[in-house]
């Protein structure tokens, strides 16, 4: 019995050798290491757990709603939506006022919707205060936050540095967890 070698039989298995040894080559091969800064920056991400979003009644506020909603899908987190009804010091804390729980309710309804879109756990808070910065703090403090998402709008004519208020600015410089600013885009 004699065996004939055909050279299109020898083409053939000589390209399915090719393709084995690459498609193993590529299967085995080990990835490079990943930086350890883009590793502590993913651990960091992926452990928010609590996101405190303040809340007025504008479409930037339900624009950072939103983005907290995005930020927290994968880990399930729960979004703690705040409305800071500042009370003049004129007032006392406890003094009742009506028509600014009114549109703090409404803003917080909103914002409600919003996340049950999203199939996230939520609570809401209304909270006087003397100044808003000092109310997102403080619920931050007592809420045990990972993160708080600040809506910031477009104030035309100003600077880029005198585009943060003072709520921000105050927020930015006290929080003891990450605080991010989602700032709306121009409009063209």
């Amino acid at each position: 019995m004699s065996v004939t070698l055909h050279p299109l039989g020898i083409l053939l298995a000589l390209t399915f050798l090719t393709a084995m040894s690459f498609l193993f080559f590529w299967m085995f091969r080990v990835p490079p290491a990943a930086p350890l800064s883009v590793i502590t920056a993913r651990r960091s991400i992926t452990r928010i757990h609590r996101i405190l979003v303040p809340v007025v009644e504008t479409v930037v506020a339900e624009r950072a709603v939103e983005l907290g909603c995005r930020l927290g899908e994968d880990q399930k987190a729960e979004i703690i939506l705040a409305s800071i009804v500042e009370v003049p010091m004129t007032l006392a804390l406890s003094t009742p006022m009506p028509a600014l729980e009114a549109q703090a309710k409404e803003a917080l309804d909103m914002a409600t919707f919003i996340v049950q879109q999203h199939n996230l756990p939520v609570r809401s808070r209304v909270l006087p205060q003397r100044s808003a910065a000092e109310g997102i703090l403080r619920i931050a403090n007592e809420e045990q936050v990972d993160a708080i998402i600040l809506g910031l709008g477009e104030k035309r004519g100003r600077l880029p540095a005198e585009q943060f208020g003072r709520t921000v600015a105050d927020v930015l410089r006290k929080a003891t967890c990450e605080v991010i600013v989602a700032k709306a885009p121009i409009p063209v």
